[in-house]
């Protein structure tokens, strides 16, 4: 029996909790209601044309907000006529990436001779006869390689990798182009 009680009590909770929120939100209706549209004091605050300036900034701003920029590289970095160090390091590398430099020579086991020559980021192994980015192997020697390119014949001695030059004084004026 006591069951039964408790259940009509908590739908009568219900019920009022429901009751209560439907005035609450009468009452709320009401008063958005009566709240005008526009402020009978709008026309005193902004002249039309500090409105019109106003509206072309907000669009502006809008605009911006969906711009996608495209630029690949970074625009301070794009034409520089004063290189600094990151600038003169990548040249450097450049530089040594593109030289065909002999780094050494060796014998193998069975006494056939082999140079090892760096170019393009990659270390070659090349025995005579072998053709490395267009040059022809022609004889290896104990610290030179001879090889033919275009119909000349070259040689080329076993010589270290270039060091990276030493950071240019900012200080001396002379040395800039004016």
């Amino acid at each position: 029996m006591q069951y039964r009680f408790i259940k009509d009590l908590a739908i009568a909770l219900i019920f009022i909790a429901v009751l209560v929120l439907g005035v609450k939100l009468a009452t709320v209706h009401k008063t958005v209601t009566d709240i005008p549209d526009s402020s009978i004091y709008s026309k005193e605050s902004v002249s039309d044309s500090l409105m019109s300036k106003i509206k072309t900034i907000e669009s502006s701003i809008q605009d911006r907000k969906m711009f996608a920029f495209s630029v690949t590289r970074d625009p301070l970095r794009q034409g520089n006529i004063i290189k600094d160090k990151v600038d003169l390091a990548k040249e450097h590398e450049e530089r040594v990436r593109n030289t065909f430099r002999l780094s050494t020579t060796a014998i193998d086991e069975l006494g056939n001779k082999i140079a090892f020559i760096e170019y393009l980021g990659m270390i070659h192994s090349a025995r005579i006869g072998d053709v490395i980015e267009g040059r022809r192997i022609v004889d290896i020697g104990d610290s030179s390689i001879r090889y033919s390119m275009g119909g000349q014949t070259l040689t080329l001695g076993i010589s270290a990798r270039p060091p990276m030059p030493k950071e240019t004084d900012l200080n001396d004026i002379s040395k800039f182009n004016y």
